[in-house]
């Protein structure tokens, strides 16, 4: 018998969220845990215009993606070089 995985949305919550309500019980903020927040962040990465999002949107997710980037393994090379051999750099 072999196992199968499935696989989860790419947003999928691991944690549920606690939401904090103020005195007319109208929900006001929402916590969330780090690992939802940033699969959150990923996933508008990858499928909101990025024009659209809000400063602190975009901030958050350069700031992630720039965390993954740093802790990659392998050599970094230039932009440029890397644009060059895709034909698309000057």
């Amino acid at each position: 018998m072999s196992s199968r995985r499935q696989s989860k949305s790419p947003a999928a919550i691991i944690d549920p969220p606690r939401y904090v309500q103020n005195e007319r019980g109208e929900t006001v903020e929402v916590i969330v845990s780090i690992e939802d927040y940033e699969r959150y962040l990923r996933t508008l990465a990858k499928h909101a215009d990025w024009e659209t999002l809000p400063t602190y949107l975009q901030d958050a997710i350069d700031n992630l993606l720039a965390q993954e980037a740093r802790t990659e393994s392998g050599p970094s090379l230039p932009l440029q070089a890397l644009l060059k051999k895709n034909g698309k750099g000057r």
